[in-house]
């Protein structure tokens, strides 16, 4: 084998990037980012947040929770916990889309908005990390007819449900029937149907608009399954 060459300590990846603060480079970025801890308080907002929130020069954040913001956000602050607390249970993450009145100009637009656990050094979980990129969709049937201000969120707030049951349970929520979503899922409506019934069973339901009602009390009213939204979603990043 030949010899390895060895950089120049000046050149060394590692030594710069031993350097980069974190905050640093969310401090510089033209993309919205903020830090929580663990009880959903806010610790760092960047520059480029406090414009996509309109904030005034003079408020305070650190220490405030979303429902202290003078934002309309503010009104989605149950919600935004909820994911707080998802995305510090899952090294993945948790994901939403956030709809409101942003910037300084207070314009009506869709956000998404990924959410990371943040840990220390020994591994602990000490809040989430999350950042907000504005999209643009062509469609998605129904479910975006009509915009206006909401949260959706692309993590089930439940996991008892497996990913062809959600698929069900997002046009059920629509009150779209079975034969309907046939042709929508690429299954016939019995197979439909037949899934229909194990959802009952799990929560313990046998009506379609006991599983509405239930989809509303536990928040999956504001969940998309990610693939649906591939298929009308054109990420703009």
């Amino acid at each position: 084998m030949g010899s390895k060459v060895k950089l120049p300590a000046a050149i060394k990846p590692h030594d710069a990037l031993a350097k980069v603060s974190l905050i640093a480079l969310m401090e510089y970025s033209h993309i919205p980012f903020a830090i929580k801890d663990t009880e959903s308080r806010v610790q760092y907002i960047n520059h480029a947040c406090r414009e996509w929130l309109n904030l005034p020069a003079h408020f305070d954040y650190e220490g405030r929770c979303d429902d202290e913001f003078p934002h309309p956000i503010a009104a989605f602050a149950a919600e935004f916990q909820t994911q707080d607390r998802k995305a510090e249970t899952d090294k993945g993450g948790a994901e939403v889309i956030i709809t409101s009145y942003f910037g300084r100009d207070g314009i009506l637009a869709p956000y998404y908005s990924p959410k990371f656990p943040l840990f220390n050094d020994e591994g602990e979980v000490i809040g989430s990390l999350l950042y907000q990129r504005k999209f643009s969709f062509i469609s998605l049937g129904d479910f975006f007819n009509n915009l206006k201000p909401s949260v959706i969120t692309l993590t089930p707030p439940v996991d008892i449900f497996s990913a062809k049951e959600l698929d069900v349970i997002f046009y059920a929520i629509q009150k779209i029937p079975a034969k309907e979503m046939s042709p929508k899922l690429f299954i016939s409506h019995r197979t439909i149907e037949n899934r229909l019934q194990k959802i009952y069973s799990k929560i313990g339901t046998n009506s379609f608009n006991g599983l509405i009602e239930y989809c509303y009390s536990v928040g999956l009213n504001h969940y998309v399954p990610p693939k649906r939204l591939k298929e009308g979603v054109n990420f703009c990043w």
